[in-house]
């Protein structure tokens, strides 16, 4: 089963602080939601090197993004992860929507929380020795390219290895689903799951 996280739901949803109505709602689609999810994942470990312009796996694809290189400066491996929670959660999301508006837009929240907290189980059993996880970055954040999902799908084998498909306009299918490159260093000392419970704000690897 995987954890409900209701506070990262009501952020996903947009909720005020103390708003039951919304309470109400993200656990009511948590309730339609939690019998369809089917997670899978597939994660590798890769070491790399990293230049200004980006980052490139031992083997031989390469990631261009400035952003992404930044992100994973001082690491020499990195993690190359996808997930998703299976389609009959997108099944049920589109059905809940068609019976209220307000549920459904609670449970596309509760979905994303639930791939997130996904992510977070997964990472927590990997073993990476000594060195110590970033936070995932995805394509699409900064200036990673999202045509760049390719690459990751190709290096992971999406389809074949959890059934996760890409669309031409790059949308994951099914839709709560992550990929992510998660650096791996011995000189960061970060609570990579912890980003907004984390006090400090001056962390470049904060996830905001």
């Amino acid at each position: 089963m995987v954890e409900y996280n209701r506070k990262e739901a009501l952020r996903y949803l947009g909720a005020r602080p103390n708003d039951k109505q919304a309470e109400n709602l993200v656990d009511i689609a948590y309730l339609k939601l939690r019998n369809e999810v089917q997670p899978r994942h597939i994660i590798q470990k890769h070491s790399c090197t990293i230049d200004a312009e980006g980052i490139t796996l031992d083997c031989g694809v390469r990631f261009t993004s400035s952003d992404l290189a930044r992100h994973l400066k001082g690491c020499n491996e990195v993690l190359l992860l996808a997930a998703t929670l299976g389609s009959r959660v997108d099944v049920a999301i589109r059905r809940t929507a068609l019976e209220s508006v307000a549920e459904g837009a609670a449970a596309q929240a509760v979905g994303a929380a639930l791939i997130e907290s996904y992510c977070d189980s997964v990472q927590s059993h990997v073993d990476t020795g000594n060195l110590a996880q970033r936070p995932r970055f995805s394509p699409g954040y900064g200036d990673w390219s999202l045509e760049e999902q390719r690459l990751l799908f190709s290096v992971l084998n999406c389809s074949k290895s959890i059934g996760l498909s890409l669309t031409d306009g790059m949308m994951m299918a099914p839709s709560k689903s992550v990929t992510a490159v998660i650096g791996l260093s011995e000189d960061v000392a970060c609570v990579w799951n912890k980003c907004m419970t984390c006090g400090n704000k001056n962390c470049p690897y904060r996830e905001e």
